[in-house]
């Protein structure tokens, strides 16, 4: 339990993003945010679109910067441009589509590719990729054209692209939006792994909540502030809360609440439909 009192990874103070739109008014993206990541926390952030969840996300790895407020990672203020490489270094972002992530035409040219651009020695590219294709289960893949892979391995690519060039969190923006149940069981799968296995920091964007169950906790977004947080048990059990932002609780939450409406006796917190299974037996 010692990530406990570890300094956060990122710490987000009263942040605040307002950008121009099309007709030139000012909007309000991110209003007053404050948030706390510990290292080697999943953290998912949910939302309906508009909730500024994406905003968020761009911000971990100071593709935005803060019009009011602080976002620190690992103690470094993305406000500083010296300090910029080297956030961009330990936060990778992990984008909704993953053809406009891959730069080569192979595999592992451009898991590569990160790396070399900042310099790495070519003997520890080469251990670096291997490391890292292995980690996300595409080591078979390393001679592929990209363009001949599924999306769910297209995205696995962009992830170890992020872990070859030394991230020690990931931020992934919608990974899943474009893929088939497949290959969105896949990026759940590979995320998890290096979450548990390799201790890496994940911030997962998603507005899918049966794939948010699988964070250690879950942040409620609404226009542009967190309207609540807890663990995915915490948060999923607020079954009309949720309905009312726009969001599906997953299903098992949803059976749980209507059966206790009928008076049924069920325990808080079933949120799986093993959870529902084994209450109802």
């Amino acid at each position: 339990m010692e990530t406990k009192q570890q300094a956060p990874f990122i710490d987000i103070k009263d942040l605040s993003h307002i950008y121009t739109d099309t007709e030139n008014n000012e909007v309000l993206a991110l209003d007053k945010v404050n948030l706390a990541i510990r290292p080697g926390e999943f953290v998912a952030v949910i939302g309906t679109n508009g909730s500024g969840k994406s905003t968020l996300a761009r911000h971990l790895n100071a593709l935005l910067l803060p019009s009011e407020g602080t976002v620190k990672i690992q103690g470094m203020d993305t406000l500083d441009e010296t300090k910029l490489w080297e956030i961009r270094q330990n936060v990778g972002m992990v984008f909704q589509n993953p053809d406009n992530q891959i730069v080569a035409a192979v595999v592992e040219e451009d898991v590569a590719f990160g790396p070399e651009n900042i310099g790495v020695p070519p003997d520890e590219i080469r251990q670096r990729v291997e490391d890292a294709l292995k980690a996300v289960g595409m080591t078979e893949y390393r001679t592929r054209a990209p363009h001949l892979l599924s999306g769910g391995q297209k995205q696995r690519v962009a992830i170890a692209g992020t872990l070859a060039l030394g991230s020690n969190c990931i931020v992934l923006d919608e990974p899943t939006a474009m893929l088939d149940p497949q290959g969105r069981k896949e990026i759940v799968g590979t995320v998890r792994k290096l979450n548990k296995e390799k201790h890496i920091t994940v911030v997962y964007i998603t507005h899918n909540m049966v794939e948010a169950i699988h964070a250690d906790r879950v942040v409620v977004m609404k226009k542009g502030r967190i309207l609540f947080q807890g663990t995915p048990q915490e948060v999923f059990s607020r079954v009309e809360e949720l309905e009312e932002l726009g969001l599906e609780a997953p299903l098992a939450a949803k059976v749980a609440f209507e059966l206790r409406k009928t008076g049924m006796k069920l325990p808080q917190g079933i949120i799986t439909n093993e959870d529902l299974a084994q209450a109802l037996a």
